[in-house]
């Protein structure tokens, strides 16, 4: 019975951190998605806290997301030190992303490779031709909301 009781209480136990990936997130100080777009366009670097709708993750173990801020605006994000990795089932949740933003240019062959995670057919991934600037993140947390 005690066994039972423990599993059971370990259970509980993880259930209830299953929608934190790395460090906890306090549900505080959240930057507008308006803000986090003018600090890309002005700072090299920077601390954030932001919620945003999970566009797409990795497909093959979660080890990306892209995020919409809207306005066309999308937010690659890692994972610090590739310490932890997001469920490949979010697309279209809401989440809360803590870490390092910062403006990147992605090489050809790195957006190939985040095409072919993503599942994309070989003739999408044979069209890229040329690097892009985008919006990235290390992120070290992230809280996946019910929603």
């Amino acid at each position: 019975m005690k066994k039972i009781l423990l599993l059971l209480l370990f259970t509980i136990g993880l259930n209830g951190q299953k929608n934190v990936f790395g460090e906890n997130i306090e549900n505080d100080k959240i930057m507008s998605n308006k803000q986090l777009i003018l600090l890309y366009d002005e700072d090299s670097k920077f601390n954030t806290k932001f919620e945003a709708t999970v566009f797409d993750v990795c497909q093959m173990k979660g080890c990306w997301m892209r995020l919409d801020l809207g306005d066309n605006k999308k937010v690659l994000v890692n994972f610090k030190d590739y310490g932890f990795f997001v469920p490949k089932d979010i697309s279209g949740k809401n989440v809360v992303v803590s870490g390092v933003a910062f403006k990147k240019i992605i090489p050809i062959d790195e957006l190939k490779h985040y095409a072919s995670d993503r599942g994309d057919s070989d003739e999408k991934i044979a069209s890229i031709n040329k690097p892009e600037i985008v919006y990235s993140l290390i992120a070290n947390g992230v809280k996946v909301l019910s929603n």
